[in-house]
C-alpha cells in the first residue's frame, strides 16, 4: 500500500498518493485547484458517434451519452463492444443504474474520480477488452483510499 502524504495547502489539509509520472491521486474531500492539471473529456461529437449503432437503438445510445458526460467516449464504447457481444441490453442497465452515483459530479471531473475510472475499468474488463488484473487492481486501490481526483504535473510553460 502507497503512502498517504498529508499537506496543508493555502489552509486545507489535503491528503494525497504519490502516483508514476509525478501524477498525485488528491483524495476527497480536498483538492487544491492550484495542484496541477486534470484530463477532461472535450469535444467528443455525440451525434456523429451515434450513426455507428443500429437505428433502433440510436436513442437509447444518445441518453446514455447524456447522462456520462465527460466520459462520453468510454460510455459509448462500451456499449458498442457489447453490442458486438449480444450484450447491449446488460450493459445499458448496468450503465443507466450506475449513473445515479455520478451525476453530481461535475462533466469536468469525469476523467480525474476513481471511482468513475474504476467503474469504466471494471466494464472494459466485463467485456474482455482490458485485463481483468487491471481492473482488480482499481478496485482494491479505491477500497484502500477512497475516492480521489488523479492530477498530473502542470506543463511547464517555456
Amino acid at each position: 500500500m502507497a503512502k498517504i502524504h498529508e499537506k496543508e495547502i493555502a489552509g486545507i489539509d489535503t491528503r494525497y498518493v504519490n502516483a508514476q509520472n509525478g501524477m498525485k491521486v488528491y483524495l476527497l474531500p480536498c483538492v487544491p485547484i492550484d495542484a496541477g492539471d486534470i484530463l477532461t473529456e472535450r469535444g467528443f461529437n455525440l451525434e456523429k458517434a451515434l450513426s455507428v449503432f443500429p437505428k433502433l437503438k440510436q436513442e437509447m445510445v444518445r441518453r446514455i451519452g447524456e447522462k456520462y458526460a465527460g466520459r462520453q467516449l468510454d460510455a459509448l464504447s462500451i456499449l458498442l463492444y457489447a453490442e458486438k457481444q449480444g450484450k447491449f441490453d446488460d450493459y445499458v442497465r448496468i450503465l443507466e443504474s450506475k449513473h445515479k452515483d455520478f451525476e453530481y459530479i461535475p462533466s469536468d471531473l469525469m476523467m480525474a474520480r476513481t471511482d468513475v475510472n474504476t467503474f469504466f475499468i471494471r466494464l472494459y474488463a466485463d467485456l474482455g477488452i482490458a485485463p481483468k488484473e487491471e481492473a482488480e487492481r482499481a478496485e482494491r486501490q479505491l477500497r484502500d483510499y477512497g475516492v480521489g481526483v488523479v492530477v498530473i504535473p502542470k506543463k511547464s510553460k517555456k
